[in-house]
């Protein structure tokens, strides 16, 4: 069989650009040390959620330690995890796990069902060992009394104004035999209302994987959700290249006010790296070279 040439991207969340520096740090070692494991034989599952750990990890993503609080100043978390050949795990509002993107994959590969949510998503991950912890930060919690303060009477309508804290994370790679595989997390919208479940946790609609690519989408959920991004994405790559991708997936995204950005990559290894929103903080690597996000040749 012809080894294929590995690839892997990342996104750290659309919206505004808080902390760049650490965002880069954290987007290029995520990307490097995935892509070490591509390059090493592993597989693209190994390195996407190698990847997405470190990014849970890193405090300045809005995913894991560091993931925004719900209404009730509670941290509810998504996360998924698909391949190429449809194979699908995730977890909707779970809580008190570092690593939401390994249960997920737990979810993939010991159970027959795709989705597990809230206290029994919990449960599961007691029993998959991994053990209680509280992802809160104090900088959360200071965005979140601030915006409390700031809420009006109108809670939905202001909901939807709150792009900059959007802040999903997302890595797809392409290992040497060829198979995609996305992985997506994120702590949901400052503010929801508890139980609240987003976008990323959905086949199709904020992840999504088949033979034609792989599509990890970030941006408000609820449009996301309801315009089916990451699969409208990768549907679109069985007769388009990425770039092009790209292009239509924003119009249309524009078109039907979904603010939003994706990574992803086509069967042919190409990547796509798209935004409508203020901006994305985006990293990946291909044949060997490393691109991201704020260099003076993006």
């Amino acid at each position: 069989m012809k080894q294929r040439d590995c690839v892997i991207i990342a996104n750290g969340g659309a919206g505004g650009i808080s902390f760049p520096a650490r965002r880069r740090q954290g987007l290029i070692r995520a990307v490097s040390i995935g892509y070490g494991i591509l390059t090493q034989g592993g597989s693209s599952i190994d390195a996407v959620v190698q990847a997405v750990t470190i990014l849970e990890d890193v405090s300045v993503f809005n995913a894991g330690t560091g993931s925004s609080f719900n209404l009730e100043g509670e941290v509810e978390m998504d996360a998924a995890i698909m391949t190429g050949d449809r194979k699908f795990g995730a977890v909707g509002a779970i809580t008190n796990v570092k690593n939401p993107i390994q249960t997920a994959r737990f979810v993939m590969e010991r159970t027959d069902h795709l989705l597990l949510c809230g206290d029994n998503a919990v449960r599961f991950a007691r029993c998959m060992h991994q053990p209680f912890y509280d992802p809160r930060t104090r900088e959360k919690k200071r965005i979140w009394r601030k915006a409390r303060q700031d809420m009006k009477s109108d809670h939905f309508k202001r909901l939807c104004g709150l792009n900059e804290l959007y802040g999903t994370v997302g890595v797809v790679a392409v290992d040497r035999k060829g198979l995609i595989c996305v992985g997506t997390s994120t702590g949901g919208i400052t503010l929801r209302l508890p139980g609240r479940v987003g976008d990323t946790p959905l086949p199709g609609a904020g992840t999504y994987a088949d033979t034609h690519g792989g599509v990890s989408a970030t941006g408000h959920g609820e449009e996301i959700m309801r315009n089916m991004i990451a699969f409208r994405a990768v549907s679109m790559m069985a007769r388009y290249r990425a770039p092009v991708v790209g292009k239509k997936i924003m119009e249309h995204a524009t078109d039907n006010r979904c603010q939003c950005g994706l990574v992803g990559i086509d069967r042919r290894g190409d990547v796509v790296c798209v935004y409508n929103t203020q901006g994305m903080s985006w990293c990946y690597i291909k044949k060997g070279r490393l691109r991201v996000f704020g260099t003076t040749n993006d």
